[in-house]
């Protein structure tokens, strides 16, 4: 296997070895190796032109498109700093990031404008604004004016495979996201490896529908891909009544879709040429009866995965049988430079089938949290990664995630962190205290769910849910939103908050809960301050 240092050298490669075959699909338009290294050189020349080098930290607040990509390569290869931002930001979430980051320059599109405009005052650190739209001036540019100012040949980019390459925002147990940074090793060692432990070749396609500003998505999919020379067909988003369309007509071969997307999928009609297609492997951890449903109805083998924004090298399931050790997420690929323990309370390495807490040490591991000392020194300790996840090693060394040690959602593959979206919920001058917890959900793998106390004084009528909703979309991402509300006279009495919310989790799905998706139109009566069950779903 060649050995990268950064994806700069990465992408050489393949322009070297295949610079005629294919390499990125969007839409009805396509890019040969050499071609989207061309487009990376145009993005890299711009970037020269518009900001030093020493300023190039460049925000992406984009959907799944061609420039995103380019753009990752270009501020790798500009010696830069890219900075991908969820797409479902509020206004007060993206002046967060931007300004938390120090983003020079932010790429976009104009849909994502109106917001923008709400923010840039407050960000002076924030130079230029590139739209892939026409511009509108004003220090917003069009992307064909960005290209157009592009200078001649940049100057060279010494960039060190140790240098940071990104900073990536993950939601943080403690209310603010945490910015991880990740040096260029980190981005050219992980895919490669996940690529050829996955058995990709230069025959293979992957069709990318998560988005981009997640590593699956990039680092896991895209550039894992372009590694091995395969063709990465890139979608917007994931459609249900497309999936099956795209996958016939580009011939791809594997795709990464976590949890939530094969049970979309198995609720699908069933139709006689389900196993008929292509596709013959997709990532995703999956309960066991849920894994070997997929495997027999679409024929494909399911290879169950496990990784972390903050090390991006992957655990993954055996491929040449993905029914062994059922529930586990595998082995730790590159097990030479890759290792895991799991760990007590006291540090203490613990033997088979012994719960704790999964920790890692490999050369992708992050370089810290970006102006977080307390965090990076928490989470880091003798170059050892604390993932804040519970789980146990078989004594064939099959890692079996069980829970998160951390106070965390996971709704359809992105984190929550309960402190923020209990920070929104008590700024309002009704709410007295709140406590937000997950529940299970078939599809979503978990939801949100916030126990809510109101003001002295104040009843449901005061704040029906329809408000208390609206007032949290205007302040949080929509998938941070709380599905359930309850409203309470009092949250329990426990000795600690972890107690609280155990028994709150617990609760689950309790009759008397507003469910958002459900509550289309207005109750017939509004919640009662009880907690009594009662029949309300």
């Amino acid at each position: 296997m060649t050995a990268y240092g950064t994806i700069r050298e990465l992408l050489s490669d393949q322009v070297d070895k295949r610079p005629d075959a294919l390499c990125l699909v969007h839409g009805d338009r396509s890019w040969s190796y050499a071609a989207f290294a061309g487009e990376v050189e145009k993005v890299a020349r711009a970037l020269a032109a518009l900001l030093p080098r020493a300023g190039r930290k460049v925000a992406l607040l984009l959907p799944n498109c061609p420039e995103f990509l380019w753009t990752v390569f270009a501020v790798a290869r500009a010696g830069g700093v890219f900075v991908p931002l969820h797409t479902a930001q509020t206004a007060g979430e993206l002046k967060y990031l931007l300004a938390h980051s120090e983003a020079r320059c932010l790429m976009t599109t104009g849909a994502f404008m109106p917001v923008i405009e709400k923010v840039r005052g407050d960000c002076p650190g924030l130079e230029h604004v590139v739209t892939l739209d026409a511009g509108s001036g004003n220090g917003v540019m069009g992307w064909d004016e960005f290209i157009g100012a592009a200078g001649g040949e940049p100057e060279p980019a010494d960039v060190s495979a140790e240098d940071p390459a990104s900073i990536i925002y993950t939601s943080g147990t403690t209310d603010r996201p945490k910015g991880v940074m990740l040096k260029h090793y980190a981005f050219a060692l992980a895919p490669s490896h996940r690529a050829r432990a996955l058995g990709w070749t230069e025959g293979d396609r992957v069709l990318v529908v998560m988005p981009l500003f997640h590593v699956n998505a990039l680092c896991h999919m895209s550039i894992a891909m372009m590694s091995v020379g395969g063709v990465v067909v890139l979608k917007e988003r994931f459609s249900a009544s497309r999936f099956w369309d795209d996958v016939k007509t580009h011939g791809v071969t594997t795709s990464s879709i976590m949890q939530t997307i094969p049970r979309i999928l198995l609720n699908l009609p069933r139709n006689p040429a389900d196993a008929d297609t292509s596709l013959r492997q997709v990532m995703a951890l999956l309960p066991p009866e849920v894994h070997l449903e997929f495997e027999r109805r679409f024929g494909v083998t399911a290879i169950p995965s496990y990784s972390l924004t903050e090390d991006l090298l992957s655990v993954l399931g055996p491929l040449e049988d993905s029914r062994r050790k059922l529930g586990s997420c595998g082995v730790a690929i590159a097990p030479e430079v890759h290792r895991l323990r799991i760990c007590n309370e006291e540090g203490e390495n613990c033997g088979p089938g012994e719960l704790g807490e999964i920790v890692k040490w490999s050369p992708a591991v992050m370089m810290g949290y970006y102006k977080n000392p307390e965090a990076t020194a928490a989470a880091l300790r003798d170059g050892w990664l604390h993932t804040g996840d519970l789980g146990y090693l078989d004594e064939d060394g099959f890692l079996y995630f069980v829970d998160r040690k951390k106070d965390m959602i996971k709704r359809s593959g992105e984190n929550i962190a309960p402190a923020e979206v209990e920070r929104v919920l008590t700024s309002h001058p009704l709410v007295a205290e709140c406590a937000v917890v997950a529940v299970a959900d078939p599809i979503r793998q978990e939801e949100v769910k916030a126990s809510v106390v109101l003001a002295d004084g104040a009843s449901p009528e005061d704040l029906p849910p329809e408000q208390l909703w609206a007032f949290c979309a205007e302040r949080l991402a929509s998938f941070k939103v709380p599905r359930y509300l309850d409203y309470r006279r009092e949250l329990p009495k426990t000795p600690s908050s972890k107690v609280q919310k155990n028994l709150l989790r617990e609760e689950g799905l309790t009759s008397g809960l507003v469910d958002r998706q459900e509550l289309r139109q207005p109750p017939r009566r509004g919640p009662r301050l009880d907690n009594e069950a009662r029949s309300g779903r």
